[in-house]
């Protein structure tokens, strides 16, 4: 840009890294949001195929494309980002920063830290906590006490660490950390919002299809009850018309059997009897 100042290229720099990470982030959170929503029915799904692996990774799976979620995503961009970071850590921790750019603000030389002990340590801790606080509120609450107080511990004791840490840093490292954290802070309120409108979105599908199935389910059954109950009514209506059909058969063999004495005395000399 034409001004000679390390500092500047640092902070520009870590912005536009910071930007280029964002799709990433985004992503990663909003997997983690799908995530935690899917958890009821991949519980449901374990329970009911806890014996047969190879159809619970299936339905499993179905599940996943069906809510378009992939459970690598919440892991994968920070797999992806850390290298760089680390890479980009290591190299201004070690880099000479010498010339007319190699000072910055009250610091005179980059290559070493902060004069005051105090001020870029203490930027550099508290922006990793607001970092780390904003962070932690998109999780989801953990289920037991012992991952509480990791958060805990993650959340209060590594700002402390890292600010302690920082007073060796070369000042570049700090700057770039400070401003790492800062853009990382104001860019997870924005990746939470899309999240939170992203989560919104799957948990109103996921009742929507929930609740079709309930009533499709309803349906089933309703039609189960009706198709029980008119197999009852063919049954009995069937038993009806088979007694119906044998009591006709019985009137009609007694009429034929009537008829058949009537013949046989026909012609039959009168006896006194007859008349009695």
């Amino acid at each position: 840009m034409g001004f000679p100042s390390y500092g500047l290229a640092i902070i520009i720099f870590t912005i536009v890294l910071r930007l280029l990470m964002f799709p990433l982030s985004l992503m990663q959170a909003k997997s983690s949001k799908a995530m935690s929503l899917l958890q009821p029915q991949l519980k449901r799904l374990q329970e009911q195929y806890k014996n047969d692996p190879r159809i619970l990774n299936r339905e499993s799976q179905s599940l996943y494309r069906k809510y378009k979620v992939n459970p690598l995503s919440g892991c994968l961009p920070m797999l992806v980002q850390m290298p760089f970071l680390f890479a980009l850590f290591s190299a201004l921790r070690t880099f000479e920063y010498a010339g007319p750019g190699a000072s910055f603000l009250w610091m005179e030389s980059l290559t070493e830290p902060d004069p005051t002990g105090i001020i870029l340590p203490v930027i550099a801790g508290f922006s990793s906590f607001l970092q780390s606080k904003v962070s932690m509120s998109a999780q989801p609450e953990p289920a037991n006490e012992q991952a509480k107080m990791m958060n805990t511990v993650m959340l209060y004791g590594m700002p402390v660490m890292l600010g302690f840490m920082a007073r060796g840093f070369a000042a570049g490292l700090g700057i770039y950390w400070s401003v790492f954290n800062v853009c990382g802070f104001l860019l997870q309120i924005l990746i939470n919002a899309k999240a939170n409108r992203s989560q919104e979105q799957l948990r109103a599908e996921i009742e929507a299809d929930e609740k079709r199935e309930l009533e499709e389910k309803a349906d089933r059954e309703v039609q189960r009850r009706h198709a029980k109950e008119e197999a009852k009514r063919k049954a009995a209506a069937k038993r009806k018309a088979a007694a119906e059909k044998g009591a006709g058969k019985k009137k009609t063999h007694q009429a034929g059997g009537g008829d058949r004495k009537a013949a046989d005395n026909k012609g039959k000399a009168l006896d006194f009897d007859d008349f009695t």
